[in-house]
């Protein structure tokens, strides 16, 4: 039986996470959480004046968030505990000129964002989201539209071509949704436009630049028998930044050392982006911090040495029906606590004493550590941590909740490892 507390903390993930339906949303309701517990907003093109105790924010392209609580200890001396993790995830986003009329049908040409599992998508009801640029307003607009406007239908097997083949699906032909019915010249009304500015409730004519999601409507849902499961959609990795939200929130604020959460878009397409991870955006900010020091490069090169990051992203958990595509002896299982990610190639990072740091804040927490290392013959993706530790010089490790059916339009976890993760971020921060 899952605890209460741990099926209250899994359903406040699940509530952030619905409310998420793109990395823009999601980095809203983590300034939502943020300054609610006291954390005000920074600009990078103003003159900070913070001190200890000071508690605040930054955001790049408003899918990017650093939440920082200045710890009352020298910069130098104290540095930083840092938790790293991606508000993306794999999805379809609509192109440029993507609203079409074929054979009768209103389709949306999408273009692939990361690595979705493709087939995860046909037949599900999928709403859409994101954001605009209007005329005469000064900050973005979002709309998140909560009804199944389209979907992606399956071919029947009674039609196939060769019916002794596998269906295959080819990403340009096969996966535009549809979204209604119409020719070529019923588009000149714009219908898709005028629907979004409804939902957004602004002037369809003052929209000058959009960008559409689809998302999966379904909302999130605690399963199983017995509750033990989460099952919802972007596990992968919001889980993670919701995780590191509540471990900053709740942790003592009396610390010497300074606590720092990292939420980077672009991490499924590689990181290289202005607001993604293998950018300088954390490295301003902690260089920032050491200003006020009479040798600030100094204190800032300090700082980092005596700095800990922790990346934080899933972990693959056995899927029985696939049982031969883990390692044999490092099998992950869903309430079975966080999941310490190695690799010897590095894709995953871990230094000796960032390793040790990691199982005594697991200790004192009294949360569970398993252990990941992909089979040889398969190998494995990344995260974050590898870049940033190699950038910033500064110890780090590998973590993740445990999942199974990652990348898929909907994920499942474990109900009880979304508190194991948030109690031993917060032993971190402690």
């Amino acid at each position: 039986m899952v605890d209460t507390q741990a099926k209250d903390a899994s359903l406040d993930m699940i509530s952030y996470i619905d409310a998420s339906p793109t990395a823009t949303h999601a980095t809203l309701n983590s300034i939502r959480r943020l300054e609610s517990a006291g954390y005000v907003r920074l600009d990078e093109a103003d003159h900070w004046q913070v001190g200890a105790g000071d508690k605040f924010y930054i955001t790049r392209n408003d899918t990017s968030v650093i939440a920082v609580r200045v710890g009352t200890g020298e910069c130098e001396e104290a540095g930083f505990r840092i938790v790293g993790a991606h508000t993306d995830f794999p999805g379809l986003r609509l192109k440029p000129n993507g609203i079409y009329s074929k054979n009768g049908y209103i389709q949306l040409g999408v273009e692939v964002y990361g690595g979705p599992i493709i087939h995860s998508w046909f037949d599900r009801d999928l709403g859409i989201a994101g954001r605009l640029v209007v005329d005469g307003s000064p900050d973005m607009v979002l709309f998140d539209i909560r009804k199944p406007v389209c979907r992606i239908p399956n071919l029947a097997p009674h039609i196939k071509v060769n019916k002794t083949e596998e269906l295959k699906f080819n990403k340009q032909d096969h996966m535009p949704p549809i979204i209604g019915l119409g020719d070529e010249a019923s588009l000149e009304a714009e219908p898709v436009k005028k629907m979004i500015a409804e939902s957004a409730d602004v002037d369809p004519e003052k929209i000058s630049i959009w960008s559409v999601e689809v998302f999966d409507l379904q909302p999130g849902t605690l399963g199983g028998m017995s509750d033990e499961f989460v099952f919802i959609r972007s596990i992968d990795n919001l889980a993670s930044c919701h995780a590191a939200i509540e471990a900053l929130v709740n942790a003592p604020e009396d610390a010497p050392f300074t606590q720092v959460i990292a939420l980077f878009d672009n991490e499924e397409i590689g990181s290289s982006t202005m607001q993604g991870a293998a950018s300088r955006f954390l490295d301003t900010v902690l260089e920032r911090l050491c200003l006020a020091s009479d040798f600030p490069r100094e204190a800032y090169y300090r700082a980092i040495a005596n700095s800990f990051i922790i990346s934080v992203d899933c972990a693959h958990a056995i899927n029985p029906n696939y049982a031969d595509a883990h390692e044999p002896r490092h099998h992950l299982v869903l309430n079975g606590g966080v999941v310490h990610k190695v690799n010897a190639n590095e894709r995953y990072t871990g230094q000796i004493d960032a390793v040790e740091h990691l199982k005594k804040c697991a200790g004192k927490a009294d949360v569970p550590l398993q252990t990941f290392v992909a089979r040889t013959d398969v190998g494995t993706g990344s995260t974050i941590g590898p870049m940033t530790s190699t950038r910033l010089g500064m110890r780090s490790v590998d973590i993740g909740g445990p999942i199974i059916s990652m990348h898929s339009s909907r994920e499942m976890a474990g109900t009880a490892d979304q508190l194991h993760m948030i109690n031993l971020l917060r032993e971190h921060f402690s």
